[in-house]
């Protein structure tokens, strides 16, 4: 049965614009102690702090990062607009697809992109655990047109690894709800 089970799990995952697979070559060393970021004229640190009253951080890089109370504060800072989505444009099922910004990866907290979101475009991996958002990724979007972004089951990369292929989506991350513990996007 597990053996069905896993070509099952590798079938849907493909189907979703996922496939697991081996390691990606780049790694880089995480911050023991957690993401610093902005949250309007306070800095907070995501690990030990929390998000406090933050719904979307976007990671601008291993230094800069910016929280915001609203999706909708993080997406104009972003230019990004539901209206003018490509993948929005037309569908009556509009909720259940996650938001992201053109050139980014967002991972979201509940599944059709509910919750908290976290936004990546740098390409090395990142621990969770800094942005208090490990084990916490049940939907998400990738945006960038060139670029995959991977999910991997421990820090650093290491452990099972998702790919998530350009333009795509996962409005449910299924039997890996909950299951990243590090992002390279």
């Amino acid at each position: 049965m597990r053996k069905v089970r896993s070509v099952l799990t590798a079938t849907v995952l493909t189907a979703a614009g996922m496939m697991l697979v081996g390691p990606v070559p780049t790694a880089s060393a995480s911050t023991p102690d957690g993401a610093v970021a902005t949250l309007g004229q306070r800095t907070v640190n995501l690990k030990h702090d929390g998000w406090g009253d933050a719904r979307s951080c976007v990671v601008y890089s291993k230094t800069k990062v910016r929280c915001f109370k609203t999706h909708e504060e993080a997406d104009k800072a972003l230019g990004y607009s539901r209206a003018t989505d490509p993948l929005l444009r037309g569908r009556a099922d509009v909720r259940a697809l996650p938001a992201c910004a053109d050139g980014w990866t967002c991972l979201y907290e509940h599944s059709n992109g509910g919750g908290r979101r976290l936004i990546f475009r740098d390409y090395y991996w990142q621990d969770l655990n800094q942005y208090d958002f490990n084990d916490k990724t049940s939907s998400w979007r990738n945006r960038q047109s060139n670029s995959y972004a991977w999910l991997a089951e421990h820090e650093g990369g290491r452990g099972g690894q998702i790919s998530i292929s350009p333009n795509s989506y996962s409005s449910n991350l299924g039997a890996y709800n909950d299951w990243a513990s590090s992002v390279a996007a």
